[in-house]
């Protein structure tokens, strides 16, 4: 029986969603592929159908990896069968782990080389693609496995209603920009790793660059703080808008890297308007930070929030009987000046046991933050960043981030909205009640005059809510 199959291995239900959009496009691109989401019929005959497949038609394994997959017993069970096999047909490259979150290899593939799907699919999905066609040969067979996946997609599909759903980002806009930006350069015999690091703990945002760094600061604002050690001199200044457009020819900045280099600005004014609220910092991978509010910072009740057709009621914060902990609402930031400029948050968990101290263990963390919040939907989450901001900004229509002592950002509240000329109706689910989800889904907003308790490379994918 000739190898020519791909045989995707994943933990079911879990990496379902990412299994059909792998599987649907490699299908599509005429490649044989199996994997355990294809079980359109239960039974024993499958799973036979399955090991076979995997023992005697598969010509590479596909292993979606993540910390928890690769703890999962039936994924382990195939790791091993893919390990045997390996070694009769010699191939010490039969495996190829698909890294979606960082994972401890399991011993049988610790030398494998992953591709990395951590910073987007796409990425991913392209590398993959190489990788299959240029360097392993991988056979194409046309559209018969094509059809199946598109039975599949079929299967879990919705029917569409033709009635307007309104739908909400993450998406901050940016309403209002500082009008200048300025390079400040050091005078001449300034040691320039010293200065690194005041320009990184100066009070106003700085981005280094060549001697000196980009602010949108005054010299007023800032002459105090690097003080007579570190002499400051304005050698330009630019409007931000013309930045932005065009770059910054006389400094040989082109357009993308002002972009960025407007991004790291935004993004360090933003967290240290977080930082001024009160919220602190919890280091995440690659530099990232999630900020976040401690037990008696932020607020302990549920907070009411109406924007619009937007309102309810929601913690950002509490405690978890069942495990023993506190878990507190967090985002991430980001800024981008396209498609148009806005201010992007990604929602974040962070757990303490005493609602002051982050567990320290990132892994345990990881795995509390998958197990704990697994059940929630996308209306929880977009409820919780509503409220988050509707807290941050003490209600009001704009969030402003000082950029200088006499300019900010100017973000509008809430977050940028559309409405979709379609929707999905969603089925009636029965679900266990989690009595670490204070829902409102039992009560009802209250009147306006409420008073609530009040003590509160740059891109990532997409987070949109419905």
């Amino acid at each position: 029986m000739a190898r020519d199959a791909i045989f995707i291995s994943h933990a079911n239900p879990e990496d379902n969603d990412f299994v059909l959009w792998l599987g649907a496009k490699l299908s599509t691109l005429g490649y044989e592929v199996w994997a355990d989401i294809l079980r359109l019929k239960g039974g024993d005959d499958w799973q036979r159908k399955l090991e076979r497949a995997l023992r005697d038609q598969a010509c590479k394994v596909l292993l979606v990896a993540n910390d928890y997959s690769v703890q999962k017993q039936g994924v382990r069970n195939e790791i091993q069968i893919a390990s045997d096999v390996a070694k009769k047909i010699g191939d010490h490259e039969f495996v190829i782990p698909l890294r979606l979150e960082p994972f401890d290899a399991p011993f049988l593939i610790a030398q494998a080389q992953y591709i990395d799907f951590q910073k987007g699919w796409t990425r991913g999905l392209e590398e993959l693609l190489t990788t299959l066609d240029e360097t392993y040969r991988v056979p194409k067979l046309g559209d018969a496995s094509a059809s199946l996946w598109r039975d599949v997609q079929l299967l879990h599909a919705k029917e569409l209603s033709q009635v307007h759903e309104q739908l909400i980002s993450n998406w901050l806009r940016i309403e209002a920009t500082p009008k200048t930006i300025h390079y400040y350069n050091f005078r001449p015999g300034i040691l320039i790793d010293l200065s690194q690091e005041r320009i990184r703990n100066a009070p106003w945002p700085a981005t280094p660059f060549r001697r000196g760094f980009l602010s949108f600061a005054t010299l007023h604002d800032l002459q105090n703080h690097f003080g007579t050690d570190f002499p400051l001199l304005i050698e330009a200044d630019l409007e931000v808008s013309m930045f932005l457009e065009s770059g910054w020819p006389e400094l040989e900045i082109n357009q993308w890297d002002a972009r960025n280099l407007f991004s790291d600005l935004g993004r360090q004014a933003t967290e240290k308007l977080f930082e001024a609220k009160g919220l602190v910092a919890y280091e995440l991978s690659a530099r990232r930070k999630a900020w976040w509010a401690l037990l008696g910072v932020g607020p302990e009740g549920k907070v009411a929030f109406q924007w619009g057709q937007f309102s309810g009621l929601r913690q950002i914060q509490g405690v978890s009987e069942k495990w023993s902990m506190h878990w507190h609402f967090g985002v991430s930031v980001a800024v981008r000046s396209s498609p148009i400029q806005h201010v992007r948050l990604f929602s974040r968990l962070i757990f303490t046991s005493d609602g002051q101290e982050p567990f320290h263990n990132v892994k345990r963390m990881h795995r509390i933050r998958r197990s704990f919040a697994k059940s929630w939907r996308n209306a929880r989450w977009r409820d919780m960043l509503l409220a988050f901001l509707h807290w941050l900004s003490d209600g009001q229509s704009e969030l402003r981030v000082p950029v200088s002592s006499n300019e900010d950002l100017v973000l509008a509240l809430p977050p940028i909205s559309w409405t979709a000329p379609v929707s999905i109706p969603l089925e009636a689910e029965t679900t266990e009640p989690d009595m670490d989800d204070p829902s409102d889904d039992d009560e009802t907003w209250p009147d306006h005059d409420v008073e609530y308790e009040e003590d509160v490379e740059y891109e990532e994918s997409d987070e949109n809510y419905g």
